[in-house]
């Protein structure tokens, strides 16, 4: 009775293995293996299947970071508005975070980026403070009291941007948008 010559890891040459990727053949350990629906897949040829998920240019994180920073600035004022209340924020935030992510989806003609997620997240943040801070100036200007103006802005600012509606607003807004372009 034959025996046969015992199989090392690729990645570990020390450590004998009866497993195989089921996409190259190559022998590894279970440290190295994934478990899939189909079977066990080493860890590159996971990365080069997930590679082909991703066909978004440059172009399009520009796009991304220039759409998401307008719509997000709108999303802002509305939430320095109704940042006195936290409940409406509460409501408000996921559904403005959904319509910031689809507005991004599509001018990106649906292309999927390995780090749009990003892009977009920090346009929220950044679009909120912009829009946020802009409107106790925006409500001053237009009412016509720039004696108040120039004398409470920072106050004003530091008020719209530090309270409870805006902070849920900011956290659930930013969680959608990830959650939505992962």
């Amino acid at each position: 009775m034959s025996t046969n010559p015992p199989i090392f890891c690729t990645n570990h040459p020390k450590t004998e293995t009866l497993l195989r990727c089921n996409k190259c053949g190559r022998p590894f350990c279970i440290r190295c293996l994934e478990r899939m629906p189909v079977g066990y897949r080493c860890k590159e040829c996971l990365n080069v299947q997930q590679a082909g998920f991703y066909n978004a240019t440059s172009a399009d994180y520009v796009v991304a970071a220039l759409v998401g920073i307008v719509v997000s600035i709108v999303g802002g004022v509305f939430a320095a508005v109704i940042s006195g209340f936290w409940l409406f924020a509460i409501f408000y935030a996921p559904f403005a975070g959904g319509i910031i992510a689809e507005v991004i989806r599509r001018a990106t003609q649906k292309r999927r980026g390995r780090y749009l997620w990003l892009v977009a997240c920090a346009t929220v943040v950044l679009g909120a403070f912009i829009g946020a801070s802009a409107f106790p100036l925006f409500a001053l200007l237009v009412s016509g009291r720039l004696d108040v103006l120039f004398f409470n802005l920072p106050r004003l600012a530091v008020s719209t941007l530090f309270n409870l509606g805006f902070a849920i607003y900011l956290a659930l807004a930013v969680s959608t948008v990830y959650a939505r372009l992962r």
